[in-house]
């Protein structure tokens, strides 16, 4: 079996006006070899979804902040599209370096 897997990944970058984001998700379902049930009325594979950090698992997506641009003035501007139920920056001292990439 084969453990690659590959998150997407958006990154805008405007370097004339200062901007540099990246946006990754959070959360990611994958599918595990066995224990499938073929021959049964209701078939299904086994999945399971991996949290790229654990501790923020009612998170989707993350912003990664590369330039001085107010969070405030992202997060206002976030709350205005329809998609986005709620953004919010995580506090200073919380620490999200512990990524989780185990199966």
């Amino acid at each position: 079996m084969d453990n690659e897997y590959y998150l997407p990944y958006f990154e805008w970058k405007v370097d004339k006006k200062g901007v540099d984001f990246e946006l990754f998700p959070n959360k990611h379902s994958i599918e595990i070899e066995g224990n499938v049930m073929k021959d049964s009325l209701f078939s299904f594979t086994n999945s399971k979804e991996l949290s790229l950090i654990e501790s923020h698992k009612e998170v989707d997506f993350f912003i990664k902040q590369n330039c001085y641009f107010s969070t405030s003035k992202l997060i206002q501007k976030m709350s205005k599209i329809p998609y986005i139920s709620i953004s919010y920056r995580l506090k200073n001292g919380e620490s999200i370096e512990n990524l989780n990439f185990e199966i």
